[in-house]
């Protein structure tokens, strides 16, 4: 009797572990390109790009007030750039990334709903609270979905986002911006480390990260940026303050905010080192310039989705 229940609290234990992928992540960063059998399910598929707050500022063509191209390559560029030289379907969401995720969510669920084939979503930072929040609304989308990757996403909120909501002079400051990028203060505190909290630990959301699980693949990335000396990241201070409050961070999202198996939850995840919050999605501009950190022109963005794509598969 004690061995059955011995081998039942093993096995119990066991289902709740998170793999994590790092290694394998690692791995098929090294490889070139997307092999015979991986295209052949990619083109079955649709992959949707779920951008994060402010991505529209990396966007020359979006009709935001604060644009970054100066400095920044065009957000994202690197990820359609691999999918259209792979003829691989995909869509590159547009919406006020600074709205709150039940607004941004509409959007989501229209994208999925559009589509004729199963998709696949790659979700940066705010966007990964956004498609969470789409499948809260519409649990029965989740069939369709084939997997879903959060990179860098603060599903436990982000300590900066909470200090400046706590201050009134920076949550004016904040709420000003939100607004004038077409979002609102709901965008803001959607960020914060009380409401994700509250959101992340309901009994609703429990229950349906489980069912994510059941019905999709599932995998969080997460990356950090060490602290240097000199000027290693534009991030800087607000790594610093993040590190200080909650840990290895990427200069914006600590690795427990990002990572689910944190919270007991049974999701797997990757985690990259030395990588801050804006190199998946930009580089500078142009590159030969780059004053505070060389590697980050050398960051291979279509390795870091070719990779994560490939073990959605």
């Amino acid at each position: 009797m004690k061995f059955l229940l011995l081998a039942a609290l093993i096995l119990n234990f066991s289902k709740v572990m998170a793999n994590d992928l790092s290694a394998v992540y690692a791995t098929k960063m090294k490889e070139q390109t997307f092999s015979t059998s991986e295209l052949t399910k990619l083109k079955s598929l649709k992959v949707l790009i779920v951008p994060g707050v402010l991505a529209e500022s990396f966007d020359s063509n979006s009709g935001n007030q604060i644009k970054v191209g100066f400095i920044f390559e065009e957000g994202f560029r690197e990820q359609r750039r691999l999918l259209e030289k792979n003829q691989i379907n995909y869509e590159y969401l547009k919406f006020d990334t600074e709205s709150p995720p039940t607004v941004n969510a509409k959007a989501i669920i229209r994208a999925i709903q559009n589509s004729l084939v199963p998709v696949v979503i790659y979700s940066h930072s705010k966007g990964g609270l956004d498609t969470l929040e789409a499948f809260r609304q519409r649990p029965d989308l989740l069939p369709k979905v084939r997997g879903w990757v959060s990179v860098q996403s603060p599903f436990w909120g982000a300590p900066v986002a909470s200090l400046m909501y706590d201050n009134t002079l920076l949550k004016d400051s904040g709420k000003t911006l939100f607004e004038w990028m077409g979002g609102d203060v709901g965008g803001m505190s959607a960020l914060t480390i009380p409401e994700r909290q509250s959101y992340m630990e309901s009994a609703e959301i429990k229950n349906l990260i489980g069912d994510i699980k059941k019905k999709t693949k599932f995998l969080n990335f997460a990356s950090f940026k060490s602290n240097v000396f000199g000027l290693d990241t534009p991030l800087e201070l607000f790594r610093n303050l993040t590190q200080s409050r909650a840990g290895n961070n990427d200069g914006v999202v600590p690795l427990t905010s990002a990572l689910m198996h944190s919270h007991g939850y049974e999701v797997d995840y990757a985690i990259e080192a030395n990588v801050d919050h804006l190199m998946p999605m930009t580089k500078y501009r142009p590159d030969k310039i780059d004053i505070f950190h060389l590697s980050r022109s050398q960051y291979d963005q279509q390795a870091h989705t070719m990779s994560l794509i490939k073990m959605l598969l």
